[in-house]
């Protein structure tokens, strides 16, 4: 659950995991983590992809990734994007069912679904208190 405000300035809700994935996920603390970025960037200068390696290696992570083309309808823009998640190996479900909602999503077309929010930030271990203040948000910024 990565949203940018505006002017740079981060709501308080996204405090608990942001940044701190790797340190919460070996801690026992959290069980799913989420990347996406543009294929050709750089993941270490926002994620230690390297370091979640290591845990997978090590067998207390499991790692998924997807690379994909997509097509912002509004100007017909492609971009290849990557996509990974890291799971708690006990909590490796949370991998295909995240997938699973990220399919629905995909099929429903454009536009935003709380419901699918919900499930998301739920998978990634957030309070309920916090999605519901991520969803406000985006019900904001999407009218």
């Amino acid at each position: 659950m990565n949203v940018s405000d505006e002017g740079n300035v981060r709501p308080a809700f996204l405090g608990p995991h942001e940044g701190r994935e790797l340190e919460l996920m070996l801690a026992g603390k959290k069980h799913l983590s989420y990347f996406f970025f543009e294929e050709g960037f750089e993941p270490d200068g926002f994620f230690p992809e390297s370091q979640f390696d290591a845990a997978v290696a090590e067998g207390l992570l499991v790692k998924d990734e997807r690379s994909e083309r997509l097509v912002y309808r509004e100007d017909g823009t492609q971009i290849d994007v990557r996509n990974v998640l890291y799971a708690t190996a006990d909590e490796a479900w949370r991998i295909p069912a995240m997938r699973m909602v990220q399919d629905i999503y995909a099929a429903m077309g454009p536009g935003w679904r709380p419901d699918l929010e919900r499930m998301i930030g739920s998978l990634l271990g957030y309070d309920q208190q916090h999605v519901e203040l991520f969803i406000e948000r985006l019900a904001k910024q999407h009218g």
